[in-house]
């Protein structure tokens, strides 16, 4: 029996300059996560955002579900057939380590993974170099999603979120504050926590959370085994949280230093995209410092 699903655009943000650009000239990031698809149109000339769409999806129960509205999806935008000079696809769903580039072999990546992991039915292994980091991040996908969207959007370029946030953390304004900066991404029921101290990446770890307060005791937690100090590292959030949310209420009682995390800069940001805050897709944008 088919299942019913309350598929609709949560986000949809464009301007008359798109009608204006030739989009040939201009790259798709699009960014998979459970229960979400979103993308950007972005020019790279002038590092310009130029659209944005995100979905949400309801139930949110498993990768087929996922799939099944996603192909709603593609039934319904037709912006996504559009002839764009490439396309990237980026996942959000989890299911990553960091390796040291030293010790990384790629006939290896499964027992890596597995080694943190547990192994998924119907699961592709990848992995993403990181340009600015001597890791590799190594993580799993859903086999059919991936060759769904590889075969809708006929391109072979894959990575993962975390892999554009670890490009994008180092351009933040605090990413050298000595004592310690904390980047917390939050989606719908996990938060990744990138910790770095002087500039050096400390760790990366997602979470599952249910309340604010377990998102505050996760932060917390990975700090002090860190050894550092909760009451004095600057914790950066982003991620889709309003003020009113239990995340950032239960976060600003026991964080000091909360902030939001800046809008990534050296973009340009139509003016609709500027009135929606810039923490709400960071992981969105990033996407842009891989192509």
């Amino acid at each position: 029996m088919p299942v019913a699903y309350n598929i609709h655009p949560a986000f949809t943000v464009d301007d008359e300059t798109l009608l204006e650009t030739d989009l040939t000239a201009c790259y798709l990031l699009v960014l998979v996560g459970n229960g979400t698809f979103s993308y950007v149109v972005y020019e790279p000339v002038a590092k310009k955002f130029l659209a944005l769409k995100s979905y949400h999806f309801t139930p949110r129960k498993m990768a087929l579900a996922d799939l099944e509205m996603i192909e709603q999806v593609f039934d319904t935008d037709k912006l996504l057939f559009t002839a764009f000079k490439s396309i990237l696809l980026a996942f959000n769903t989890g299911n990553g380590v960091l390796v040291p580039h030293m010790y990384y072999m790629p006939s290896m990546k499964k027992d890596y993974l597995h080694l943190a992991m547990p192994e998924k039915v119907q699961e592709a292994i990848l992995s993403d170099l990181l340009p600015q980091l001597p890791m590799v991040n190594i993580y799993s996908v859903d086999k059919d999603l991936l060759g769904f969207l590889r075969k809708e959007f006929s391109t072979d370029l894959v990575i993962h979120a975390n892999s554009a946030l670890l490009q994008s953390y180092p351009m933040d304004f605090d990413f050298q504050a000595a004592n310690g900066v904390a980047f917390v991404e939050v989606e719908q029921h996990t938060f990744t926590v990138t910790v770095y101290a002087g500039g050096k990446l400390l760790i990366q770890q997602e979470t599952d959370y249910q309340t604010g307060l377990d998102v505050v005791y996760g932060v917390v937690n990975i700090l002090r085994q860190l050894g550092l100090d909760e009451q004095q590292v600057k914790v950066k959030l982003g991620g889709i949280v309003a003020t009113d949310a239990g995340v950032y209420q239960e976060m600003y009682k026991f964080i000091p230093h909360l902030e939001w995390i800046q809008r990534l800069p050296g973009f340009q940001y139509i003016t609709k995209m500027q009135e929606i805050p810039g923490y709400y897709f960071h992981n969105l944008y990033a996407l842009a410092l891989c192509v």
